[in-house]
């Protein structure tokens, strides 16, 4: 069987490791396809699949915070449609996954940056509360949580996810869905390093790992 792989240290630095297995080698997520990336698929319909993460213990150590923004290689001018979000711990780092369904093939556009509280959400500028001392700001462009072509709602969970043990993380919300980009906050206890993946067909899938 093909597996999606998750990154649990900084890309670019291949011998910094930041991470060590829980035990828990899988979590069960809402998402449209099995396996190794993601699916091109026609609505927001969803079905179960696992994501896996690495089960080879590794030592905790000290890597750089990234110069940031970070962005995806290749911009894209694919939609991706969000279907669900999620937190995993793993040893000493946090794993924020957004699974999404896709009009391609392409991995999603992405963008993460170190923002600055207080947040409003976008378009109408309401402010947002997110728990945290420092925040990685994640924008997907073309991203959107409804789908106009079926009419029906890709994403239909909380704005502010409910987190289980983590680490790090304190807070996981949402603060844009308007015109093509969505933005999701992720709070943390204070600025650390983070490494982001995404994969494209047959899943698309966005993973930001902090240490």
């Amino acid at each position: 069987m093909r597996r999606a792989l998750i990154v649990i240290s900084c890309a670019a630095l291949p011998l910094a490791a930041c991470g060590s297995s829980s035990g828990k080698d899988a979590v069960s997520t809402d998402t449209s396809t099995s396996a190794a990336s993601s699916t091109t698929a026609a609505g927001p319909t969803t079905t179960s699949t696992t994501v896996e993460l690495p089960t080879t213990s590794l030592p905790c150590q000290p890597v750089p915070v990234p110069a940031t923004p970070v962005a995806s290689p290749v911009p894209t001018a694919q939609s991706a449609y969000l279907t669900n979000v999620q937190d995993q711990s793993d040893g000493c780092v946090d794993h924020v996954i957004f699974d999404y369904i896709g009009k391609g093939a392409d991995p999603v556009g992405y963008s993460l940056t170190y923002g600055v509280a207080p947040f409003v959400a976008t378009g109408s500028a309401a402010p947002v509360a997110v728990a945290g001392t420092a925040f990685v700001v994640v924008t997907v462009k073309p991203g959107y949580g409804f789908d106009f072509e079926t009419g029906k709602a890709s994403y239909t969970g909380p704005k502010s996810i409910t987190l289980g043990h983590t680490n790090h993380v304190k807070a996981i919300v949402e603060t844009g869905d308007f015109e093509g980009t969505l933005t999701w906050v992720i709070g943390l206890d204070a600025k650390r390093p983070f490494s982001v993946q995404a994969t494209g067909t047959p899943r698309h899938q966005l993973v930001v790992t902090i240490s």
